[in-house]
């Protein structure tokens, strides 16, 4: 059956739907090694235990008021989010911190998503409990770990050091900052969203890769500041992607982690090529991006405005170009895989009915030596893979095409104040 959707008196997108999964339980042994069968179980039984005191917690304390609340901070975590708020760390000048801060941000995203593909474990039933959303598609994807959480928690902590041992912020903006991420936290289960478990996984992966950027990111932004610089980035990148768990379900995880490492991708190649522009680079800090003390407020406000106005002019308009050129000259991956017929033991399926949504296409033996199953075909497809330079070029537009503009412009800081 698939998943309805309905709209509450508020217009919130409310999706009351099944449980995301689409293969049979004998379908994960036959593809699956024994740890990540172990793995998943342990999850999966969890999850379910939890889902009636989910579904208790939604039905004691569900409000008009809270349900927006929470639904407003679960949009904290989407790409239009990310594809706004992230450009201004640089057009503020943040150098290193803009640098790592984007790096800890996204790679929480690919982090997250890895897991959650390799351990292919369900949301919470829904029914009984509600999934509260203004995004259904996120209920198409597995629940552990919650990627909110993975990245408010990275995030969080990241900040959090250079505040308190770098800049020496009181602790009670710290505290505030804290209060802000556990509403994040706290709202993935109040929307029926994860579990507690879900939110725990995301917690402990997010604090570990926080406390690996605060540790490495001085070593791995040197590296990708070298001569050498984008080779390393473009193999750190090939590695990732090509790392990524088959999950047998048709899960978009490994969408968002092609976005977000795509943007780090760039990132990594827009600041090479700043670093090596001497008209644009002066101390390392990204100088030509920041905001600064000798332009006019409406010249460092028009600055940011040229920046977004930029990232959303190239997202959008470069789409359909990107896509069409993938197609033409990026071999179809898919006609590589084949798939044995549909079938669904309980009951014979009507000839006209859509495979997807009315039983399970199993892979072949050939497919599942290589591979080439489930959430393959989402990673090949022409349109994810045209997200590669897309995403990548939204940063290569922030570090690079925002300067050279500001440049053209008369918008750079003056040479005295650089000195």
């Amino acid at each position: 059956m698939p998943p309805h959707f309905q709209l509450d008196e508020d217009n919130d997108v409310i999706h009351d739907a099944e449980a995301f999964s689409l293969a049979p339980e004998s379908a994960y042994q036959a593809a699956y090694s024994p740890l990540r069968l172990y793995l998943r179980q342990l999850v999966v039984d969890e999850v379910k235990r939890e889902n009636p005191k989910l579904a208790a917690i939604q039905h004691r304390y569900r409000s008009p008021g809270l349900d927006r609340l929470f639904v407003f901070s679960g949009m904290l975590g989407n790409h239009s989010f990310f594809m706004i708020a992230l450009p201004f760390l640089h057009t503020f000048g943040m150098g290193a911190f803009a640098r790592g801060l984007t790096f800890v941000v996204l790679w929480s995203i690919y982090f997250s998503g890895f897991v959650k593909d390799y351990i292919s474990a369900p949301r919470p039933a829904s029914p009984p409990v509600v999934q509260i959303t203004r995004s259904p598609a996120h209920t198409l994807e597995y629940g552990f770990p919650s990627t909110h959480t993975t990245y408010a928690a990275a995030t969080i902590v990241y900040i959090s050091h250079f505040m308190l041992n770098v800049w020496h912020i009181s602790t009670v903006w710290v505290g505030l900052m804290w209060i802000c991420g556990a509403t994040i936290v706290v709202g993935r289960i109040y929307c029926g969203l994860h579990s507690f478990i879900d939110v725990v996984g995301g917690i402990v992966i997010g604090v570990i890769e926080a406390l690996g950027f605060v540790l490495f990111f001085d070593r791995l932004d040197a590296l990708m500041l070298s001569t050498a610089g984008p080779l390393y980035s473009v193999a750190i990148f090939y590695f990732a992607m090509s790392s990524i768990p088959r999950s047998l379900d048709p899960c978009p995880c490994c969408i968002d982690s092609f976005c977000a490492t795509s943007v780090t991708l760039g990132l990594s190649v827009g600041y090479w090529i700043h670093a090596r522009l001497p008209f644009l680079w002066h101390t390392g800090q990204s100088d030509a991006i920041s905001w600064d003390s000798s332009l006019t407020p409406m010249q460092n406000a028009l600055r940011c405005l040229i920046t977004i106005a930029l990232v959303v002019a190239w997202k959008v308009g470069s789409k359909p170009f990107i896509v069409s050129m993938t197609k033409y000259l990026v071999p179809d991956y898919l006609s590589q895989v084949s798939l044995e017929e549909c079938s669904d033991d309980s009951s014979a399926k009507d000839s006209d009915s859509d495979c997807k949504q009315d039983c399970y296409v199993a892979p072949t033996a050939s497919n599942l030596q290589n591979r080439r199953y489930g959430s393959y075909a989402l990673m090949v497809s022409h349109e994810n893979l045209a997200r590669i330079p897309i995403y990548s070029g939204i940063s290569i537009t922030i570090c690079v095409v925002s300067p050279l503009l500001f440049h053209m412009f008369g918008l750079m800081p003056s040479s005295s104040h650089l000195s």
